[in-house]
């Protein structure tokens, strides 16, 4: 699917929304962790209130989404394929260090809420040194 709009507009667009997300979901994150920290006891109130910042998760997925809509070839092969190498990493860390932790009663427990900064951690990185993108 192709957009009637120009690629300068569509990475605009997209960083403006990705960075306006990233940002609501620091705030929110934060918000949460201090409302929960001093009012919140467990209530069904507080798993509502803790799903606030999946919100800004949504919103940062679906700017992606939109702006591999809306770029060109060449783009879109270059972030398909950074999203990918990150999707391979993020599999095989998660995954080994699950079964590490499986097996060893020792091992520390990493909270699942990781993956998602590490997914965008590791799609960041792998677009700004292989492809010299930073979206």
């Amino acid at each position: 699917m192709t957009s009637s709009i120009k690629p300068a507009q569509a990475t605009k667009r997209y960083l403006r929304a990705m960075m306006g997300s990233a940002l609501g979901y620091i705030a929110a994150v934060f918000g949460v962790s201090f409302i929960h920290d001093k009012f919140i006891d467990g209530s069904p109130l507080a798993i509502v209130i803790a799903l606030i910042p999946g919100l800004f998760i949504a919103l940062m997925v679906l700017a992606l989404w939109r702006y591999l809509n809306e770029a060109d070839e060449v783009i879109r092969h270059d972030l398909t394929q950074a999203m990918m190498g990150a999707l391979f990493i993020m599999l095989m860390l998660s995954g080994g260090w699950g079964l590490a932790e499986l097996f060893n009663d020792d091992m520390p427990r990493l909270p699942i809420f990781f993956v998602f900064p590490a997914f965008f951690l590791l799609y960041g990185l792998i677009s700004a040194f292989k492809y010299k993108r930073c979206v």
